[in-house]
């Protein structure tokens, strides 16, 4: 790999490259090295969507103080769920209609039960600072009023807690968002046996921000070494979660398995 001259890769970070190198550092440079566009899937195509709708919901109530009546809501939710399935390369055992039926109900759920509660104060903002030296940039999903950074997270796969990879991504943004308290919040929807929505919060402590204060420049000086090696053995590895499966194969060989 050979970088143009002046250019130095990775001179500005967000939390999702520095959790993506860490996974597979062959995805980090299919994705934002080499900037290929990624084939979405059904899940991606559900969390943009979830995002989408979230973000449009909360920046309506951040100028009229209230929820988007239901029916808009789900309007604007299917609408663009609709849109993304429709560019998803459908994996085996997934029908774009069940997932539509079933990200409504997901959705739903977060409106009629987290969202009345949540009183915004900021909607996809922004932010940039420095840390462990590193320039960071990202957006934060919504900051509420009392400073609480709080991001949404749409899954097919129950979960448990935070894991590691959120609560890097919250600490990030709390450790460089101005107005941010330092308390974050993660709410997830995720389809079990039932639909359910998980809300965990944390307050990020100084053992949060001496990770990523060390984290951030080990990720930077890894991807100047130019090393971008693939973990097939990850949980991530497998063409129902990865976009650039295809790539992968061809560039490295091997099988990326199916689930």
């Amino acid at each position: 790999m050979t970088a143009q001259e002046g250019w130095q890769p990775a001179e500005v970070l967000s939390p999702s490259q520095v959790t993506q190198f860490l996974h597979c550092p062959a995805k980090w440079y299919f994705k934002y090295f080499l900037d290929l566009p990624e084939a979405a899937t059904p899940a991606t195509a559900l969390g943009k969507a979830f995002h989408e709708a979230n973000a449009h919901n909360f920046r309506h109530k951040l100028q009229r103080r209230s929820d988007l009546p239901l029916t808009d809501a789900l309007e604007s939710f299917r609408s663009s769920l609709g849109q993304h399935l429709e560019s998803a390369a459908l994996v085996r055992g997934v029908d774009a209609v069940e997932m539509l039926e079933l990200g409504t109900v997901m959705f739903q759920k977060y409106l009629c039960e987290a969202a009345p509660l949540i009183q915004p104060a900021a909607v996809e903002t922004a932010v940039t600072g420095m840390i462990g030296g590193v320039k960071v940039r990202g957006y934060v999903d919504l900051l509420d009023a009392e400073g609480r950074i709080i991001d949404t997270k749409s899954t097919l796969k129950p979960i448990k807690g935070i894991s590691h990879d959120h609560r890097f991504q919250l600490t990030s943004y709390a450790m460089i968002t101005p107005a941010a308290s330092g308390l974050s919040r993660l709410d997830t929807v995720t389809k079990g046996r039932t639909v359910s929505l998980a809300q965990k919060s944390f307050q990020i402590g100084p053992a949060d921000r001496k990770y990523a204060e060390a984290v951030y420049p080990m990720v930077q000086e890894s991807i100047r070494d130019g090393i971008f090696l693939p973990r097939r053995s990850s949980g991530l590895c497998s063409r129902k979660y990865c976009g650039y499966w295809r790539s992968c194969e061809r560039e490295f060989g091997g099988v990326v398995r199916d689930e």
